[in-house]
């Protein structure tokens, strides 16, 4: 405590006649202060700039014997926690100079509501620190400093010498620290506002213990913001896009605050349903969604820049979570896609659209490398042929030979021998644009013009061999298989183990342009059976003359070389009797001499009698 007497707080202070008050130099013009990990420094009360030479009658001091030069501050809490400070004073602002003794009092808490210059409210109660230590640094502690509560601070200048004070936290950077706050407003009006389809918006800055508001509007043509006449509510409604301000004036100390927005309206964007996407190239893996943006965003205004976000489906849309590649979106089957406009600078969100990716390959084989046209023997086209296949409507052809279109049509049909070698043809699917050629190789084939039959061998000397010879028809040269009386075709031209009688050999062409038969033919040979049941078939059994082969003699024997029957060529034949006796189903052996080319020869083998 300072040793001093009370009749020094007698001295009279003259002045002159022009004084400069300090601020905050009585209660009722509190200055506010505040400090974090800054320090704020600000002029004390002096003999140069206040009149107010002691602290105003009414308030309880406490422990400060003597005010004298009061400067008196305010401090707001913003954050819940002890606080702590250093209060020093010194001669320069730099914290040069002499140092000088600095004393304080603080009283609190007080809500902002409260009239807190009252003698009431800075009683002994309120009381919460105070020194009058002969020191030029003192320590302020307020205890559970709680948020939105208002202290009452008294510094006094006890050497009443210019200077400046310094305030300093020095506990922000510990455990349960509070902080203090300068502002009335805590940025009630909030973050710049972007609207979507909005017509108005209402801004509030409702403030406890404020006593006016005055709304600003920012001039871009004055590039100041001018008042808006008539609006001193908190609240103030808009409709249009700008820079707006409110200034509030609290009630108790009539200091001023503001707070700024920015407000922008914005249209709602808007998303139209492109055509489909397509991907025509079976070797192509992925597909640029990005080709449907353009499509999409047409019909906006203007007023701000656009992107195109794509989903997988409406459930990764609500996700918020967008493709990332949708300029090379991986596709492995046709499927869909969702779509949506969003605004780059007010983040606004269209409507969802759904679009497809459609796969529209056309099959490989579409057109085979080789196509076959077949012709008759005169070189006539067989019937109306065509190569090609109809897609359906979805699709249009165009057939190209020697450069020209030759056909718009699905299916290109010949009616007569074309006289080009190869063609091309352009598929184009109509709803993707899609183009896909292909090229084939004209193959003319016909049937065979003839079949020759040349006869090798007889029945009588191990069989005969039959070799057949196909004329080519006109057209390419082509293949030919073989069939001996319609039976089974072969690749080979030669027959063997033909029975005697009729026959026939047919050749065909193996991509189906036709068959041609030779003329019958007759193969001398013994019956191999016979029947003799006068049905009229296989009654007898006999070996004919032809004009390759004379029988001379031909003898019947039982199966013990017992001569049954001799017969006579050309005759009646064996009935199955001996001597007017019916012989036994049994096998039976002949022998025949017979002439063949000139030359005597001969031949035996047996034979079945059936019954």
């Amino acid at each position: 405590m300072k040793q001093e007497t009370l009749l020094l707080f007698c001295i009279i202070l003259l002045y002159g006649s022009f004084s400069v008050f300090g601020q905050g130099s009585s209660c009722e013009n509190l200055d506010p202060f505040c400090a974090g990990d800054e320090e704020l420094v600000f002029p004390n009360s002096n003999t140069t700039n206040s009149n107010i030479v002691n602290g105003q009658p009414g308030p309880d001091y406490g422990c400060l014997l003597s005010q004298p030069y009061p400067a008196w501050f305010y401090l707001q809490v913003e954050e819940t926690g002890n606080l702590r400070f250093d209060i020093s004073q010194f001669q320069n602002e730099d914290g040069g100079g002499s140092q000088y003794d600095v004393d304080f009092i603080v009283w609190g808490p007080f809500d902002r509501t409260e009239d807190y210059c009252t003698d009431d409210s800075l009683s002994e109660l309120n009381i919460v620190d105070c020194s009058y230590e002969p020191d030029t640094v003192e320590q302020m502690f307020i205890p559970n400093a709680e948020e939105g509560q208002v202290y009452v601070v008294l510094i006094t200048n006890y050497e009443e010498l210019p200077g400046f004070i310094s305030l300093r936290q020095t506990n922000s950077d510990q455990a349960n620290s509070g902080s203090t706050d300068c502002g009335i407003l805590d940025e009630v009006l909030g973050p710049d506002r972007f609207l979507c389809g909005q017509n108005e918006t209402t801004l509030d800055a409702t403030t406890d213990g404020v006593e006016r508001y005055e709304w600003f509007r920012f001039d871009n043509t004055t590039n100041n913001f001018e008042i808006i006449a008539n609006e001193e509510d908190p609240t103030l409604t808009i409709t249009n896009s700008g820079r707006y301000k409110v200034i509030v004036y609290e009630n108790i100390t009539g200091q001023a605050d503001e707070d700024e927005i920015e407000v922008t309206f914005y249209s709602e964007p808007v998303a139209n349903t492109p055509e489909d996407l397509y991907l025509c190239d079976p070797n192509q893996t992925t597909i640029d969604l990005s080709a449907a943006s353009a499509e999409i965003l047409n019909g906006n205004s203007a007023e701000e820049n656009y992107r195109v976000n794509f989903y997988e489906s409406i459930q990764e849309l609500e996700a918020e979570n967008p493709i990332s590649n949708p300029t090379a979106f991986p596709v492995e089957e046709s499927r869909e896609i969702v779509a949506q406009v969003e605004g780059t600078e007010s983040g606004c969100l269209s409507n969802e659209v759904i679009f497809n990716v459609e796969l529209t390959f056309v099959p490989e084989n579409f057109l085979p490398a080789e196509s076959v046209i077949c012709v008759d023997v005169d070189g006539t086209v067989l019937d109306q042929q065509g190569i090609g296949e109809d897609l359906g409507t979805d699709y249009t052809y165009e057939w190209i030979a020697g450069g020209n279109t030759i056909s718009t049509e699905a299916v290109l049909n010949f009616t007569e021998t074309p006289n080009f070698n190869s063609v091309s043809l352009i598929v184009t699917d109509i709803r993707s644009g899609c183009t896909i050629e292909f090229n084939t190789t004209l193959l003319v084939y016909s049937r065979p013009e003839t079949v020759e039959v040349e006869i090798e061998g007889s029945d009588f000397t191990g069989g005969y061999i039959i070799s057949a010879e196909a004329t080519p028809g006109p057209g390419n040269e082509t293949t030919y298989e073989y069939s001996a009386d319609n039976g089974n075709w072969q690749g080979s031209t030669v027959f063997r183990n033909l029975d005697p009688g009729n026959h026939t050999i047919s050749a065909r062409e193996i991509n189906g342009c036709g068959i041609t038969t030779s003329e019958e033919f007759y193969l001398v040979g013994y019956p191999r059976f016979f029947t003799p049941n006068s049905d009229g078939y296989n009654d007898t059994w006999n070996i004919e003359n032809t004009t390759e082969i004379q029988i001379k003699k031909l003898y019947v024997f039982d199966r013990y070389g017992k001569l049954i029957k001799e017969l006579t060529p050309g005759g009646a034949g064996w009935d199955g009797t001996y001597n007017g006796r019916t012989l036994p189903a049994d096998d039976y052996w002949f022998r025949v001499e017979f002439e063949k080319d000139g030359t005597n020869d001969h031949f035996g083998a047996n034979f079945t009698l059936k019954r």
